[in-house]
């Protein structure tokens, strides 16, 4: 039986990125549908077991993901490796 201990920074990165992806395909189906309140988005922390959902308006979504480094993360949720460059009292944004 093979027991896994790794948590390295390249997994703690490939999490974040799986939620990006998943949110970004929720920003595309909330524009479909027209949103125009605050849409639920995935925290884009290292956490594996973070299943927390952040509430932001679709237009400071996008703005967050003008910049390819930037991540969308519950407040007080860490990212290995990035900082802190956004706080609000819904969501944090840090970044590589």
């Amino acid at each position: 039986m093979a027991i896994r201990v790794s948590n390295t920074a390249s997994e703690k990165w490939s999490r974040a990125m799986d939620a990006r992806k998943a949110n970004d395909r929720i920003a595309e189906k909330a524009e479909q549908l027209r949103f125009v309140s605050r849409v639920p988005m995935l925290c884009e922390c290292s956490d594996r077991a973070c299943r927390t959902i952040v509430m932001i308006a679709l237009g400071d979504y996008y703005a967050v993901r003008r910049s390819a480094d930037a991540l969308l993360t519950a407040p007080g949720h860490q990212v290995g490796g990035a900082a802190l460059e956004t706080h609000t009292s819904d969501y944090d944004v840090r970044r590589f």
